[in-house]
């Protein structure tokens, strides 16, 4: 797996959310094979809320979601966090990349898109592009 230069993931604290448990699996494994310390996962839209709201806990560096589930879309969730003044960084996990969607969800505060299919490689990328905005010197 291609890791970008000078990419440093060992302090990141990363969140991905996904209610298909395969692809949660995989994120994790890429994560931690990039080097990420701290990965939480969760199927829950719910729980990522209360992981992400949690005041004793020190925030999350970036945080990845699915936009299509069950429970609630991966734009609620990010329009709810917004709503509540977190500024973490929203990585959309996604097979939804027509231009209508794209234009939705970055009007509403996607930093970055993985589309589904995805390579390890991409999500070395995306991670590394948006790690930079939470912690400059990754």
């Amino acid at each position: 797996m291609q890791v970008p230069k000078n990419a440093n993931f060992s302090d990141l604290d990363i969140l991905v959310c996904d209610d298909d448990d395969m692809i949660l699996r995989i994120i994790d494994h890429i994560l931690r094979q990039l080097g990420v310390a701290n990965v939480h996962v969760t199927q829950s839209p719910k729980t990522a809320l209360r992981l992400l709201k949690e005041p004793a806990r020190k925030p999350f560096d970036i945080f990845i979601c699915d936009w299509m589930m069950a429970e609630m879309s991966g734009l609620d969730v990010l329009r709810k966090i917004r709503a509540a003044g977190l500024d973490v960084p929203f990585i959309m996990l996604t097979g939804k990349t027509t231009p209508d969607a794209v234009g939705e969800a970055a009007a509403q505060g996607v930093d970055a898109y993985i589309a589904k299919p995805f390579t390890a490689e991409q999500v070395a990328q995306k991670i590394a592009a948006v790690a930079r905005r939470a912690k400059p010197h990754v």
